[in-house]
């Protein structure tokens, strides 16, 4: 279906009528009363292949005389739990056109975040609706990463079933924990049940790291800014990284692939490589 087209259907089957998809610049924005929201992409890099392979969407926020605005808060003004379904399901529609609108020249997958409010207001058949959004979009569960906040461990039963139902339909998921907790191996225990296709951890969390490469769970770490970071980053066996590095976040992704069908490796990447070796 043409962009237009899609664009037409969901601004028609959006029940609140306070939002609307438009189209500018080959790309899609949405409007919501006082702001502008746009998508932009940041790199995810394979750390042992050296390529890119996917794309995680941030939301880009104006206000009405263009000044940059914080995404937090929007989700901050909704204030009940009807809101913020509609408002974080608008966000993930809007990163899933304006990534489908440049998917035959980039590949990989899309990541993207489920804002914490979403997932407790929504009460089973999580993903149930933003798969029948995919499918009008042309896109599936599996190419889709879903970020996640674990808010305690262990998980309450909500959250577990919540993952469940993700899983379920296709989707990955990536789970960031909290850096502490009183019974490391309890926690982990409990991290092992939630089955996270990878663990996003901060450079400080050194025990999760060494648990989650007993356990053979991928991780992911963002920030990565210097070579330094990269070396580090190798040095800990992380496997997919995010950052400066790779790019600043921007409206159009990077392939993954060369016309010649080899994994595009980000410039900033190969900077740092030809720099490590003089």
């Amino acid at each position: 279906m043409p962009l237009s087209e899609l664009i037409r259907y969901f601004n028609a089957a959006d029940q609140a009528g306070e939002a609307s998809l438009y189209a500018r610049e080959g790309r899609v924005e949405a409007w919501v009363p006082g702001f502008r929201l746009a998508s932009r992409f940041r790199p995810v890099v394979d750390v042992r292949r050296e390529a890119i392979v996917g794309h995680q969407a941030v939301l880009a926020v104006r206000g009405e005389a263009g000044q940059a605005a914080d995404g937090a808060a929007l989700f901050a003004l909704c204030e009940t739990e009807q809101s913020v379904v509609h408002f974080d399901r608008l966000c993930r529609t809007l990163h899933a056109l304006n990534f489908l609108a440049q998917r035959q020249s980039v590949g990989g997958y899309l990541q993207l975040p489920v804002h914490p409010r979403h997932l407790l207001a929504v009460p089973n058949q999580h993903g149930l609706v933003y798969e029948a959004i995919l499918k009008r979009c042309g896109l599936a569960p599996d190419d889709i990463v879903l970020e996640l906040d674990v808010p305690n461990l262990p998980p309450d039963a909500h959250f577990t079933h919540a993952l469940a139902a993700y899983r379920e339909r296709g989707y990955r998921l990536a789970l960031r924990v909290p850096e502490a907790c009183a019974d490391p191996g309890a926690a982990w225990a409990a991290v092992l049940a939630l089955r996270p296709d990878r663990l996003r951890v901060a450079p400080t969390a050194g025990a999760w790291q060494a648990a989650a490469r007993d356990g053979e769970i991928p991780l992911e770490r963002d920030g990565i800014e210097s070579g330094a970071d990269w070396l580090r980053a190798c040095a800990d066996g992380i496997d997919f990284a995010l950052g400066p590095l790779f790019g600043e976040a921007h409206a159009d992704c990077r392939p993954t692939h060369k016309a010649s069908g080899k994994p595009t490796i980000p410039p900033s990447r190969t900077e740092t490589r030809h720099e490590n070796r003089q």
